[in-house]
């Protein structure tokens, strides 16, 4: 029989989360009851990726009590598969190099992919706090690899890469909040609805725990397992849920073509959290947005021919930004009959890569869907393997050849990147080839926030009092496109604001 008591529902609680391998947290039952709620908290934190962590953490550093809920069995969101590259303004590794940089240069970065669309303020709060985020991080176990890169799109050396990767990162976090006594975690607890008093403040959610999440149904409209229970927030409730890139029907609604696009993203990563806080009355943006990834960092993809195997020609620039990219490729294969458009690179292009791990797990069969880079001692062969005809190949290579040496590129590709020339490729081998597959990583819309990570409301802009919104379930700072390294920082900011002003707010009688 199912232990429905507060007491037993906590230790449960506090069990899951010490079974977690890659946490192994103890929990201690220290919250409040009352005949409304189950368990009073000062703060809840929704989600449990890198926003949701740092919010818990600055939380409970403030003093607060802090429930954090994830309805998966297991921590980390998407973030515990990410690379979290982290643009940096002011960094130790910045000082240290004398590199030039400003807040206002980043968020103008920012500004200039973004179609219009992004908030240029937002970015600059951004940007003026990641190196105050980069210190909590690191004051809490985080490592750096030591390397400061300039990556595309970016006006200075800026980019950091934490040890690891995104699971590296998250593990350093998580040993940091197993010596904090005043955080209790509970998986497999899905938040349904936001709890709203008569004033309209957040005070709490509800939710089901001992939830079953089921990777067959995207929406989650019919799973109905687990148990329904409401926990109370005195002082702000922080969702930091994600985004919404494996709901295929949702994401499809607008941008028909997403519909059978794959994605890296953590199964969790559906519309169910958007929708809830849309029914508690925020106001959703930029819903029709996306943004995408590949095997390979799009910035890499420079310094490679990218070739249609229908016809054996270039096509467009590999030096396009993301987007652009996965729009010219998707476009092309609505015209050859679905045929996937590979990359050629030769050992000079491979070792220009920023991320030599990537390429090594893509060598080794180990970089998910159509992410397998394959070596080839003749063109020939690497044409057979792709359905290609090798003489129109070859006299593509030619081409290319000629117009990087002239410094002519047909397609106006960028010869220069992170202070790299793009060098003509071998026309004897070997070769490299990979298919190029773009895969849905980020959704860019979510709930308006502003810069105190306040989620507004859709009746008047205002903000919702109690309610915070934090990393991928925020949207409208990015807009058409996310630059590179800038997910990792909007998370951490926005968490570390999220938290610290949650725990701030003047609590509520419940």
């Amino acid at each position: 029989m199912q232990n429905t008591t507060r007491r037993g529902l906590l230790r449960s609680a506090a069990l899951a989360a010490a079974a977690l391998p890659a946490a192994g947290f103890s929990r201690q039952a220290n919250a409040e009851t009352s005949p409304q709620f189950e368990a009073i908290y000062d703060v809840i934190v929704v989600g449990s990726g890198v926003a949701g962590t740092i919010a818990a953490i600055a939380a409970a550093e403030k003093g607060a009590r802090v429930l954090m809920l994830e309805k998966l069995n297991r921590l980390g969101g998407t973030s515990r598969f990410s690379g979290l590259n982290f643009a940096c303004v002011g960094s130790p590794a910045q000082k240290t190099k004398g590199v030039k940089d400003t807040p206002e240069m980043l968020a103008r970065d920012m500004q200039k992919v973004s179609g219009g669309f992004g908030s240029y303020e937002l970015a600059l709060v951004m940007a003026q706090n990641t190196a105050r985020a980069e210190k909590f991080m690191t004051e809490r176990g985080v490592r750096w690899d030591g390397r400061l890169l300039k990556l595309g799109g970016h006006s200075a050396e800026r980019c950091l890469i934490p040890e690891g990767d995104g699971a590296g990162l998250l593990t350093a976090l998580w040993a940091h909040m197993k010596t904090l006594e005043n955080i209790t975690v509970i998986t497999s607890a899905k938040a349904d609805e936001v709890i709203l008093d008569d004033a309209g403040r957040a005070v709490g959610v509800e939710v089901r725990t001992n939830y079953r999440f089921d990777m067959s149904d995207s929406s989650e409209e019919s799973n109905k397992t687990g148990r329904k229970t409401r926990f109370g927030a005195k002082r702000g409730v922080v969702f930091a849920t994600g985004g919404f890139s494996r709901d295929k029907a949702f994401r499809s609604v607008e941008v028909p073509f997403l519909a059978g696009v794959s994605t890296t993203t953590s199964e969790g990563a559906t519309a169910a959290s958007l929708k809830t806080l849309v029914r508690a009355g925020a106001c959703p943006v930029h819903l029709m947005l996306y943004r995408f990834a590949y095997a390979l960092p799009t910035e890499d993809m420079v310094w490679g021919m990218m070739i249609d195997p229908a016809t054996g020609k270039r096509f467009m620039s590999e030096g396009s930004s993301r987007n652009t990219l996965a729009e010219g490729s998707l476009k092309l294969r609505l015209a050859n009959g679905d045929r996937k458009p590979f990359m050629i690179y030769d050992d000079k292009a491979l070792s220009k890569f920023h991320n030599m791990n990537r390429i090594g797990r893509s060598l080794n069969g180990l970089n998910g869907i159509d992410g397998t880079m394959y070596k080839f001692d003749t063109l020939e062969a690497l044409c057979e393997h792709y359905g290609a005809d090798a003489k129109a190949v070859a006299e593509s290579l030619k081409v290319y050849n000629e117009g990087i040496r002239s410094k002519k590129d047909a397609f106006e590709k960028p010869l220069e990147r992170t202070g790299r020339a793009v060098e003509p490729l071998t026309e004897t081998g070997p070769f490299y080839g990979i298919v190029v597959s773009p895969r849905l990583n980020y959704t860019p819309g979510g709930i308006r926030f502003d810069a105190k990570a306040r989620a507004l409301s859709m009746k008047d802009g205002s903000p919702i009092p109690g309610l915070y919104v934090c990393g991928e379930a925020g949207g409208g700072l990015h807009g058409a496109e996310r630059m590179t390294a800038c997910s990792m920082p909007a998370c951490a900011v926005f968490g570390l604001i999220a938290g610290e002003e949650a725990a701030a707010m003047n609590p509520t009688n419940i």
